[in-house]
């Protein structure tokens, strides 16, 4: 989660993990990427953001969301000072775009875009950041067909806004 850098003095790194909070909001430079999250720079030491944790957007790799050198605000989600570690969230500090979707979107005919096919339905993204599951069960039921093999990832599609377990953060869908 966190390296202490290179040829850093052992004892100014505990001083700066003893000063830290869980919930405070600090300032620091993506340093490395990997396929995992997003490492930065904040000074005697580096804290990770995982990939789950830069946006509330689906990311296939943390370089859609920042890039090496570029200024990061975040907040700082857990702190291990046994193993000197510090995890950090980028999205904390973003607007939750999920929020104004479940205020004004029930019931409503949205276009979306598959994002996963999978045995259980489509996901489908209906608005930035929000995904939905249009069920197997929708796909069959007016003989549409099965979702593997008549709908793809990145094919356009119109659903309805069926239910919404804001709780969960979870949206299904249907076909109008």
């Amino acid at each position: 989660m966190v390296s202490i850098n290179e040829g850093g003095d052992c004892g100014a790194e505990r001083v700066f993990l003893d000063s830290l909070e869980v919930g405070q909001v600090i300032k620091g430079s993506v340093s490395l990427m990997t396929d995992f999250g997003a490492y930065v720079d904040l000074g005697p030491m580096e804290g990770l953001i995982r990939s789950l944790n830069l946006s509330w957007s689906r990311i296939n790799h943390p370089s859609e969301v920042v890039c090496v050198g570029q200024e990061v605000t975040v907040t700082i989600l857990h702190i291990d000072l046994a193993d000197a570690q510090i995890l950090l969230s980028r999205k904390s500090l973003l607007h939750d775009p999920f929020q104004d979707f479940a205020r004004t979107q029930l019931g409503n005919l949205v276009e979306g875009r598959v994002t996963k096919v999978t045995p259980i339905g489509l996901f489908v993204e209906v608005g930035e950041g929000v995904e939905g599951l249009l069920p197997e069960s929708e796909l069959t039921k007016d003989g549409v067909g099965s979702s593997r093999g008549v709908l793809k990832a990145g094919d356009h599609i119109s659903v309805e806004v069926a239910t919404i377990n804001y709780g969960e953060r979870r949206v299904a869908l249907r076909f109008p």
